[in-house]
């Protein structure tokens, strides 16, 4: 008869061999799937084989009794709630949506994000979200945040891919867009207000090829990224805006408008004006000359090359931040090169901004011109040279923590320096005038009170509020 500590030896033995088997279906331990050393739970347990809207979304097959199968097509997730009505097939789980960082055409059966203010399904959650940039939207509209209806919007299409004005086209659908800008400013009404280009290599003409596109009295957001539109070979500005009307303009390009008394890119008066991702270049006038009041403001824009200087403006409030003004006036017949401001009040935001390369012949700055405009208006954070001899900047406006380069001395004020030779700004080239590493510029700006626009610079990328590594001008080094 075996002695009671053999009993033992043998029953803890048999334990041991026991617990060498790992049961599938829950583990402990470093050597287990689970990421925390934690227990895995056990998989949710179903009845037979197939949907069921008990099992988890990730899993929403039962098979052989348990949550494990995925599903297969949208039959799979009926019964379940609208957020997760939807087959992901990629993964298996049933969704909201499943679409990736785009609207579904709407009011179409795939349709899963009816909302316009939530009309883009998310491609890394499966949710429906606001869209954040044009391109995610079917109608290639967006506005703060909603997919603006097709219904609303007007659109332009080169000629070459069918684009015209005859028979009076209402610009209906991208195939099926106008030709000109002037003709789609005729089709604006209250509701749809959006002017959207499809992009072109060849240039959009601005009217009949000898006349301006002319927003008067209107209100119109007009999106242009990758096209570029011109007045062609008769004299005058590309376009005006006039008679009180609010104008946003993004992406668009605005170039070569002839004449040096009046060929100007964009000509304003007694309006609103808002550019974002614009250009405005090589101009025989001016880049925008917006003399006759209104409010104006130009973010992350590309103002260059205008021949008798890039910004002219006799309004109320202004608004440049983060734009390359550069390369605007001459050194024999332009009183405005880089920019000009006369304005009445002092809550204009002047930040941001590289003025390089510009040149007047008048006797005047090259740089920024404040005329009539309060010394209580501070204007920070800016690039302000050219390697010509004379004044970068003057008039009344106080500079704050502003590089000025070239011949002469900085204006007084906090922070501000004057950079004998413009080679420390270290530009990409002469006509990109982005910094490398090791610019002048670098961790000289004031940064503790950053809002809004002034928070990123021209390329989209985020300046670091309040950190002593923030950089003077439009460009933020990498």
């Amino acid at each position: 008869m075996p002695s009671l500590s053999s009993v033992i030896a043998i029953a803890i033995a048999l334990l041991l061999v026991a617990c060498g088997e790992k049961n599938p279906n829950f583990c402990e331990g470093a050597d287990c799937d689970s990421i925390d050393a934690s227990p895995d739970s056990p998989p949710i347990t179903c009845t037979g084989n197939g949907p069921d809207p008990s099992c988890p979304a990730a899993t929403p097959v039962c098979a052989g009794g348990q949550c494990t199968g995925m599903c297969t097509s949208d039959a799979d997730c009926t019964g379940r709630p609208a957020t997760e009505a939807v087959c992901h097939m990629a993964s298996g789980a049933c969704v909201q949506c499943d679409e990736t960082d785009v609207q579904a055409t709407p009011m179409q059966a795939e349709d899963e994000c009816p909302a316009p203010n939530l009309a883009v399904c998310d491609g890394g959650t499966h949710t429906c979200r606001a869209c954040e940039d044009h391109t995610e939207c079917f109608s290639g509209v967006c506005d703060a945040g909603t997919c603006v209806a097709q219904a609303n919007v007007i659109y332009l299409t080169p000629m070459a891919e069918g684009g015209t004005d005859g028979g009076m086209n209402d610009c209906l659908t991208p195939s099926t867009g106008c030709l000109t800008l002037h003709h789609a400013i005729g089709r604006l009404t209250a509701t749809r207000k959006y002017i959207h280009f499809k992009p072109s290599a060849t240039p959009y003409p601005a009217r009949n090829n000898m006349d301006r596109a002319d927003f008067d009295g209107v209100t119109a957001h007009v999106i242009g990224y990758g096209a570029e539109v011109r007045r062609g070979a008769a004299d005058g500005e590309v376009i005006e805006i006039r008679g009180g009307s609010n104008v946003t303009i993004e992406g668009l390009k605005i170039a070569n408008a002839i004449n040096t008394g009046s060929g100007s890119g964009i000509r304003m008066s007694g309006s609103t004006l808002n550019l974002f991702e614009v250009i405005v270049d090589n101009n025989d006038y001016r880049g925008v000359d917006a003399t006759g009041g209104g409010t104006l403001s130009v973010r992350r824009s590309v103002i260059s090359n205008n021949s008798r200087g890039g910004i002219l403006f006799n309004g109320v409030d202004v608004v440049l931040v983060n734009n390359f003004i550069t390369g605007n006036g001459d050194l024999s017949l332009s009183d405005v090169g880089g920019v000009s401001l006369s304005i009445s009040g002092t809550s204009s935001t002047i930040e941001f901004n590289t003025i390089a390369g510009n040149l007047t012949g008048t006797g005047t700055a090259h740089g920024l011109i404040c005329t009539n405009t309060a010394a209580a208006q501070v204007v920070r954070n800016n690039i302000v040279t050219s390697e010509a001899n004379r004044a970068q900047a003057s008039g009344a406006c106080t500079h704050e923590y502003t590089l000025f380069g070239g011949p002469g001395t900085a204006p007084t004020g906090t922070g501000n320096m004057n950079i004998a030779d413009p080679a420390m700004f270290m530009f990409v080239s002469g006509s990109d005038y982005h910094l490398q590493p090791g610019s002048i510029a670098a961790g000289k700006a004031q940064s503790t009170s950053l809002v809004g626009d002034s928070l990123f610079d021209i390329d989209g990328d985020s300046r670091a509020q309040g950190a002593a590594t923030v950089d003077v001008g439009a460009d933020e080094i990498p």
